[in-house]
């Protein structure tokens, strides 16, 4: 533990200013123009989200005050409104890709005016589950963030502050949330702000915290705190999937590899990886939700929510997001990937372009 409190503190001494490690860098862009021109299945990928980008040209933001998904059914107003709200989370991020990719001005200009509109009406509450849905706003706003002007990075800067800080707040030690699901999320969220403000706090808060959280969530055998709570592999891919990205992020910005690491009680990510695979090349099957210790569980089967019916079978397509990211850190699992989906494409979606692009 001294070892990495001590790694931990030298290369926090050496982010300064803006390096962008949430999103695409400098770098990172140039490599992606040149595998467009060279790779037909990248360029029809980008291709989707310049599309979604011009369109964007001719919308307005839909910002809420307050994102409501958690713990709410479907057919719920106030989450049918905000899934429908949400739709301007995919419009920022494909107009500050088709910016950097293509320039152009007048996506600049959108992208900024959603973020704007987001920041100044949305108002966090601290809670994970609704939070980490902005991924693609702060992955795009890490792009964006150096060429915007003063008084609008400030504005930004300062709704992302408010996201982080009600995070942290929400962390309380003993509850359930700060060692489940939420508190993977809750770490990944604060980390991508605390990387894209180069906020030391924040940062702290998510390199101490995902070693303690791969020990405290992720068991010896590989399974997960989730997948013995909900006795869903759904979970199990929705507890990996933050702390991949969030993994990814420090490993760009210190070289601290938590992929690999191993916890005291012997858990790691990768190790709770490859637990998973099996199940999705139908080497082993489960049935979804049986033993769930949660009511809202049930809620959703008897909603007749897609995914959520109790003993259904766990869809395999609903955790290849977890061999992308992790194919980040090992190509191997790119391998695995193909296989599963019976395909000999490189970039079966846009995390592996990213992958193949991003330092």
């Amino acid at each position: 533990m001294k070892k990495i409190i001590a790694i931990v503190a030298a290369y926090l001494c050496l982010i300064t200013g803006h390096a962008q490690y949430v999103g695409l860098n400098a770098a990172g862009i140039k490599q992606l123009k040149q595998l467009i021109i060279t790779d037909a299945t990248a360029a029809e990928i980008f291709g989707g989200y310049l599309k979604k980008a011009n369109a964007a040209l001719n919308e307005n933001p839909n910002p809420r005050d307050t994102i409501v998904s958690e713990g709410h059914l479907s057919n719920h107003p106030d989450k049918i409104a905000s899934v429908q709200a949400m739709q301007d989370f995919n419009k920022i991020y494909a107009l500050a890709i088709a910016y950097k990719v293509k320039g152009g001005n007048e996506y600049l200009a959108a992208a900024t005016a959603f973020l704007k509109a987001w920041a100044t009406i949305n108002h966090p509450l601290g809670n994970p589950i609704n939070d980490t849905k902005l991924d693609n706003v702060l992955e795009a706003y890490d792009m964006l963030r150096p060429e915007l002007n003063d008084a609008d990075r400030m504005t930004i800067d300062s709704w992302l502050t408010t996201i982080a800080d009600a995070e942290i707040k929400s962390a309380k030690k003993g509850k359930t949330t700060s060692m489940n699901n939420w508190h993977s999320h809750r770490l990944k969220v604060v980390g991508e702000v605390g990387f894209i403000l180069n906020n030391k706090t924040f940062m702290d808060f998510a390199i101490k915290g995902l070693p303690a959280q791969i020990d405290t969530n992720l068991n010896n055998d590989g399974s997960s705190w989730d997948f013995l709570e909900r006795d869903a592999l759904h979970y199990h891919a929705y507890d990996l999937e933050p702390m991949l990205t969030l993994a990814i992020i420090i490993k760009r910005a210190t070289g601290i590899n938590d992929f690999v690491y191993v916890s005291p009680k012997g858990a790691s990510i990768k190790k709770s990886v490859d637990w998973f695979i099996p199940f999705l090349t139908g080497e082993k099957a489960h049935g979804e939700y049986v033993n769930s210790k949660v009511a809202f569980d049930q809620a959703r089967a008897k909603n007749n929510e897609k995914g959520f019916t109790i003993g259904g079978s766990f869809d395999p397509v609903n955790g290849l997001a977890t061999l992308s990211l992790a194919a980040w850190f090992d190509a191997g699992y790119l391998q695995s990937l193909k296989a599963i989906q019976k395909t000999s494409n490189n970039f079966a979606d846009w995390q592996l372009v990213v992958n193949k692009v991003m330092p």
